[in-house]
């Protein structure tokens, strides 16, 4: 009874107060309307509607809509959203009082910000191509910042190809709660455009969503949560989101109280569905869960690594973290670590190796609270370990090739190895596929229970979030994950199956069997056999992923040179360039005759050009089977990854190695294999394809290192006999020598003739040898002496990604210009993280420690008027600055906005990436290639057509590509060559 009389007294009070805060109001709308009639400031609207109010804010000067908002607010004193506007209009015209008491009356309608943007306004739908950045129509028009002003202004149209008439207008969408995203879906005839045009990628459109956030309270951090999207602005300033719906991530931005723009720009297919919310924590520092963790097997810790992501939502509080520490197990991490304002990154911790059991019974999971101790105090985290037995998969993590720690999971052998050291089937995954599910599907019924793995090899399936599409840094996370299950084996005295990570079969499904054909054709050497299961060859020509200027805004405005250039960074992606070097490796490729994910055109295509030359490859189009399937003759028979032609097939690669023999339906057939190992006279012939000496192994032993012209087509065609190697080059400046570890050549008592001359053996035991072309003449060169590019050093933009770096941001300019540097080292490192789980530390110029850095690759922010290490990179490379112009050669670029993206030489083997502008929309411009590709399929920042350098300017929004000034690949001593840019300099 007396808590109803508390309530209901509670009750009494508040409505006593709101009463009184609403008197108040009035009392104050009164006097300022009284005031603005003595200065004859009246309300020159006919009708106040909320929509001529917002036209009314947007188009005129502050003055002009005031009197129209108190004439409204006289109306409706409860609309906090006008109160908001209203305070916003004095604090512009300097009546900070008056402003206060609206933002304090709006503050106790709605509170600190409001939580989701209720009233949207959309144009579009416009075309956009498939690459990473298009043109945006709006830009013709001053861009959306311009447009959006006018947005509630009768008569605004654009034009569109997708819409008949061309004309499009602004349109308005309601979202009711925060928990409710809203729907775009264009009025667009899309099935007449797919059959007139003949193209699925036309679906694929963009346009602009804008809002209002509304605060009403002094500097605020708001944190923002956008899913399905990449990035949003907020005024003018970027911010990531996130893309692949995770939902624990937000990122927050500081706002003063008033009336903020915020801006989407869209790209979707068909129909879009976007949620955006807001909140406000006073929390500086947020530990999330890890997005994985290792397993235990049998009791034992496996792997040593754990990520965990530290989020910092102060608005200019840098967080350090100190140390990380456990009462139960001992962990460390390798130096303190400094997130920047508004930054979430992964912070890698190792635990101490143990051979003993941690958990408390024979396979129990295993708690514990972890402890992160940071610059702003102590948090606290449980976790817990599963614990797996042997014969079942389990998870183990490791540190990638980025520094960053990634997962994979991996099954024993079921039997003993028919060698000392067991093979790996190493086994990639396609779209959205866990690495677990990906290992456990290897898997068929036995005596009326399931049996996982492989017969006589490691299983081992990596991982990698994000569309890497198991290419660039997917391929170097397989390569890393085989290395270290190698190590973690090697180490633990209670694992008795070691591995040799020189014998691999590769094996892959739909996205996995691109990235099959795509390791098999890079790492050669260390393929025992290959297997793709429904594998596409290039994602450029897969259905509609990333059709190459087929319907892009730029296709109109790009220069012939310009495309050659992007499409040069791509082409080591591309399978079918590659096929030689896997001609001598037994090959199976498979495919659902009713798959229409994947259509056996594809494998088709790749069987063709294999038999072209003569490889031994078995095609089989499965009858009555779609993408995917668990029983292909019987029930739990293996299915689609592990049936009895596919474990034939494995097993005797095991047994055979790379003998040429074909195993189908158990029945083996040695003929074709004898015919084509070997001629007559003994003599095995090749020919080895490199289009990036970045990326990959070698063929017999013989790996590229340098090309003459980066980036362009190399060969080495071989013939090694008993007596001789004999080696014709395409396009090759450096290569080496070594003993292959599958296919002996024993090289070091043969002749070597290259071009046809002969090239004396140095004496020594070396393993590896290195052959260099000097003055036209090929000769034996030292390790040491080697100058130039090499494969640490050679472009294209992402390879700054594929090892350990960090962000450096300039503190030399104004307030204004450093803050504006962080935002987008933040915006970037946000990026990272969201799209490939990446570890990004930002730095201060004036804190780098150049022993710290000096193995890293470096991304650098800012000229060399804001950046203290802008200028030694400079120095290396033939594009200058001055007096706001880039110079290159004899050219010279003066657009008043543009933005330099360039590769450097950093320290010895090691890239640095510089972004900088000659204006501030110069810079944003050039960070915006930063932007990954169309959702949901979201590459990590710079991963797929940026070439070594980029010059934009002041066309770039509008054309895209198209305006690029110059776009290109340095030479192998960083020089400017013509044949490799866009531009006759």
């Amino acid at each position: 009874m007396a808590c109803r009389v508390y309530l209901l007294i509670l009750l009494i009070n508040l409505s006593f107060a709101a009463k009184k805060d609403e008197k108040h109001g009035k009392e104050f709308l009164e006097k300022e309307k009284k005031s603005l009639l003595s200065e004859k400031i009246t309300c020159t609207l006919k009708k106040v509607t909320p929509r001529s109010l917002d036209n009314l804010r947007l188009s005129y000067k502050v003055t002009k809509p005031l009197p129209c908002y108190v004439d409204a607010l006289l109306e409706n004193p409860k609309d906090w959203k006008k109160w908001t506007v209203l305070g916003d209009l004095y604090e512009k015209n300097s009546k900070t009082s008056q402003a206060s008491t609206c933002f304090k009356i709006a503050s106790k309608l709605v509170g600190p910000v409001s939580t989701y943007i209720s009233d949207w306004s959309f144009i579009g739908p416009f075309v956009i191509g498939k690459i990473e950045w298009d043109g945006d129509p709006l830009e013709a028009y001053g861009g959306i910042r311009n447009v959006s002003k006018y947005r509630y202004r009768k008569g605004e149209q654009f034009y569109s190809e997708l819409v008949k008439d061309t004309l499009i207008e602004w349109k308005t969408f309601k979202q009711d709660t925060a928990d409710n995203g809203i729907q775009i879906s264009p009025s667009v005839q899309w099935n007449e455009l797919i059959n007139s045009l003949g193209s699925v990628g036309i679906t694929e459109w963009q346009g602009w969503m804008v809002g209002d956030i509304y605060v009403t309270e002094r500097d605020q951090n708001i944190l923002i949560q956008c899913l399905g999207l990449h990035t949003v602005y907020v005024d003018d300033i970027p911010v990531a989101s996130d893309v692949y719906h995770r939902e624990k991530f937000w990122f927050g931005v500081h706002l003063s109280r008033g009336v903020h723009s915020f801006y989407v720009h869209l790209r979707t297919k068909v129909a879009a569905t976007k949620k955006c919310i807001f909140q406000v924590d006073s929390s500086p520092v947020r530990v999330l869960a890890p997005h994985f963790l290792p397993d235990l097997v049998d009791g034992h810790l496996f792997s040593q690594y754990i990520s965990i992501p530290i989020s910092n939502y102060h608005h200019s509080k840098w967080v350090k973290v100190t140390k990380i520490t456990s009462t139960q197990v001992e962990l460390a991490i390798e130096r303190s670590f400094s997130i920047a304002p508004g930054q979430t990154a992964h912070i890698p911790v190792q635990l101490r190796k143990t051979e003993e059991k941690i958990s408390s019974g024979d396979c129990d999971q295993f708690n514990f609270v972890v402890k992160i101790i940071t610059s702003e105090g102590v948090n606290s985290l449980p976790l817990e370990f599963r614990c797996r037995r042997s014969g079942q998969s389990f998870l183990f993590t490791f540190l990638d090739h980025d520094g960053s720690v990634q997962q994979a999971a991996a099954v024993e052998p079921i039997m003993a190895c028919n060698t000392e050291l067991c093979p790996v089937l190493l086994t990639l995954h396609g779209t959205t596929v866990p690495p677990q599910n990906q290992a456990d599907s290897y898997k068929r019924m036995e005596s009326e229970e399931y049996v996982f793995g492989v017969d006589k090899a490691w299983l081992l399936a990596p991982t990698r979030h994000g569309a890497h599409n198991w290419e660039g840094p997917g391929a170097l996370t397989a390569i890393s994950a085989l290395f270290a299950l190698t190590k973690h084996v090697q180490e633990h005295s209670w694992v008795a199956k070691k591995i040799d990570p020189n014998r691999v079969v590769y094996a892959g499904h739909s996205m996995g069997g691109h990235g099959a054909w795509h390791l098999a054709t890079h790492y050669p050497d260390r393929g025992l056999g290959l297997i793709t299961l429904a594998g596409w060859i290039k994602k450029e020509e897969y259905g509609d992923s990333n059709l190459f200027f087929r319907h892009d805004i730029s296709a109109s405005h790009v220069d012939p040179a310009i495309k050659f250039i992007l499409e040069a960074c791509i082409a080591e992606n591309d399978a079918d360039r590659h096929i030689t070097n896997i001609k001598d490796i037994p090959i199976l490729a498979r495919i659902g005759a009713d798959d229409r994910t994947v259509h056996p055109f594809y494998v088709r295509r790749m069987y063709r050009l294999m038999k072209e030359i003569k490889a031994n490859i078995t095609y089989m189009e499965i009858h009555g089977k779609e993408h995917w399937w668990w029983d292909t003759k019987e029930t739990n028979d293996g299915g689609v990854v592990n049936d009895q032609q596919i474990r034939d097939f494995t097993n005797a690669r095991f047994v055979e190695g790379i003998s040429q023999c074909k195993v189908t339906e158990g029945e083996k057939d040695c003929s074709e294999g004898r015919e084509n190992k070997y001629s007559g006279e003994n003599v095995r012939n090749f020919t080895l394809v490199t289009y990036n000496p970045a990326l990959g192994d070698g063929l017999n032993g013989i790996q590229v290192l340098q090309q003459s012209i980066p980036m362009r087509t190399s060969k080495i065609i071989g013939s090694i006999s008993r007596s001789s190697i004999n080696l014709q080059t395409v396009n090759v400046a450096r290569f080496s020598i070594q003993e292959p570890p599958n296919r002996r050549t024993n090289y070091r008592q043969k002749v070597l003739k290259v071009d046809g001359k002969k090239v004396e053996m140095p004496g020594g035991k070396d393993s590896k040898i290195f052959v260099c072309l000097k003055k036209g003449n090929w000769k034996i060169c030292d390790e040491k002496s080697l100058t130039g590019r090499n494969s640490s050093t050679y472009g294209p933009a992402r390879r700054v990604a594929e090892h350990k770096f960090v962000i450096i941001i300039g503190t030399l300019g104004s307030p204004e210009d450093s803050a504006r540097l962080q935002a987008m080292a933040v915006y970037i490192a946000n990026l990272f993280l969201l799209t490939s789980d990446t570890t990004v530390e930002i730095i201060k110029d004036i804190d780098v420690d150049p022993t710290t850095v000096e193995d890293m690759n470096l991304i650098v922010l800012g000229s060399e008027e804001e950046n203290l290490v802008t200028i030694s990179f400079l120095e290396d490379i033939p594009i200058k600055r001055k007096e706001g112009t880039f110079i290159l050669e004899e050219c010279k670029f003066d657009d008043s906005r543009m933005g330099l993206l360039t590769l450097a030489p950093h320290g010895k083997g090691r890239l640095a990436l510089l972004i900088l502008g000659n204006s501030v929309e110069g810079l944003m411009d050039v960070v915006s290639l930063a932007t990954p590709t169309i959702p949901p399929m979201t590459r990590s920042p710079f991963s797929n057509l940026l070439p070594d350098y980029v010059i934009t300017g002041q066309d770039f929004q509008l054309k895209g590509p198209g305006g690029f000034l110059c776009a290109g690949f340095y030479g192998n001593q960083w020089e400017y060559r013509c044949e490799m840019s866009s531009c006759v300099c």
